[in-house]
């Protein structure tokens, strides 16, 4: 049963998606939903969450944030959750919301900042079951004040589950760290804009970013050095959780993919972090 779960969850995280040149170029550069091997450990993920969460709750409650198009809304209401959406984009709610139009009657979607969102819900003492945050911790300045927001409205055998964030730069080492790069530029190659990209390159290897850039904020891991998961396990643990760092390779080249894989690099990671109630 478990294993088809995964499987269920790995699909949908890939098909459900119109069939146009944004959602095309979305997924071309997401390899969480690119790559069969990551969607099954995505898919893999998901439900070891929803498994556990069950065991306290038979409809898990599970707050998106950041929830996009919908990539982990979906498979959380095919599971069986009731989940609220967060995200800024009325565009990408849109599309979320069509999406999961046979489950509305267990969605809530709020068109709001997530940490805007996150206090509205504390104001109104809502809990989850799992909040999770998908693609999304390296596009957040303050990470470690938004998990420390998301841990207040997070049940007393709740989880936190991230998926698709890059490692701390000085953490993979200096051969992962110039494969990955060669493996990104191998596809970036044939993306366009050539010039562009490599005058973004040349100028971030300076230190120089720009507030008004749409590529600097939409990659703001690379003004930090990636995403410190050591932090992130500190806070978790501080915090009382028990939390997990799951490593793992990802690349938008579906060339370099297995090759990464095998090889063994790691240079993306996700979290799986368990409240651990009081008395156990």
């Amino acid at each position: 049963m478990i294993d088809e779960r995964i499987n269920k969850v790995a699909a949908l995280a890939n098909a459900a998606f119109y069939d146009s040149e944004a959602a095309r170029k979305y997924i071309d550069g997401a390899p969480h939903i690119k790559h069969l091997a990551l969607r099954r450990l995505y898919g893999k993920l998901v439900v070891s969450a929803y498994e556990y969460a069950t065991t306290y709750n038979p409809n898990p409650c599970v707050l998106d944030l950041g929830a996009g198009e919908g990539s982990v809304t979906l498979p959380f209401l095919e599971l069986g959750s009731k989940v609220t959406a967060i995200d800024i984009s009325k565009g990408q709610l849109e599309t979320l919301q069509a999406k999961c139009a046979a489950h509305s009657k267990n969605l809530e979607i709020r068109c709001e900042d997530v940490f805007e969102g996150i206090k509205s819900l504390q104001s109104e003492s809502r809990r989850y079951d799992i909040v999770v945050a998908n693609s999304f911790l390296h596009h957040i300045p303050d990470y470690l004040s938004l998990i420390r927001q998301a841990s207040s409205v997070i049940s007393s055998h709740g989880q936190f589950f991230s998926f698709q964030d890059p490692l701390r730069y000085s953490s993979v080492g200096r051969f992962n760290r110039t494969f990955t790069l060669l493996c990104y530029f191998s596809w970036r190659i044939f993306k366009g804009d050539i010039i562009g990209g490599v005058s973004r390159l040349i100028r971030r290897s300076r230190g120089v970013y720009l507030d008004n850039d749409p590529q600097d904020s939409a990659e703001y891991h690379a003004m930090r050095n990636g995403v410190d998961q050591d932090a992130i396990r500190e806070l978790f643990e501080q915090m009382g959780f028990k939390c997990e760092i799951i490593p793992y390779f990802s690349t938008q080249s579906r060339i370099w993919q297995p090759a990464g894989t095998v090889l063994g690099i790691n240079n993306t990671f996700g979290v799986l972090a368990r409240r651990i109630s009081r008395g156990t």
